[in-house]
């Protein structure tokens, strides 16, 4: 599932992300700017069992190795140091994770009609982020 997701995307349109933004604790301010900002996302494969993923959102960049299937630590979207794994389950790359905070964050990325759609869900707010293949 890895050869489906790969590749450089680039943000076509958001859904309901301001509200997961403001569930996250982001205030007004940055919200709207992250809201308006394009972004892009680059997954690139490091073997069977790891993947480079690149995040672009205005001119924060976040690149980071995820390994599949083995809990790792990292910054959640509220701050605070998150502890999760990946996984490929259904033709989805899904993610769970339990912030610092002890809140819970589940991520899944999957082709759909040709777009990546990154469904991402904080603590019972979700919202969706789609992208084309550049």
């Amino acid at each position: 599932m890895a050869a489906a997701l790969q590749g450089e995307w680039s943000l076509d349109h958001n859904e309901n992300y301001d509200d997961f933004l403001k569930a996250a604790g982001m205030g007004a301010m940055k919200r709207t700017m992250a809201v308006k900002l394009g972004g892009s996302l680059t997954i690139t494969p490091l073997g069977d069992a790891k993947l480079k993923v690149k995040t672009v959102n205005g001119p924060k960049t976040k690149e980071r190795e995820i390994p599949i299937g083995v809990e790792f630590e990292d910054e959640g979207v509220d701050g605070a140091t998150a502890k999760g794994k990946f996984v490929f389950e259904n033709g989805k790359m899904v993610g769970n994770f339990i912030t610092g905070k002890g809140k819970k964050l589940a991520i899944s990325r999957e082709i759909q009609n040709g777009l990546l759609v990154q469904t991402m869900n904080f603590d019972g707010t979700e919202c969706k982020r789609f992208y084309k293949k550049k």
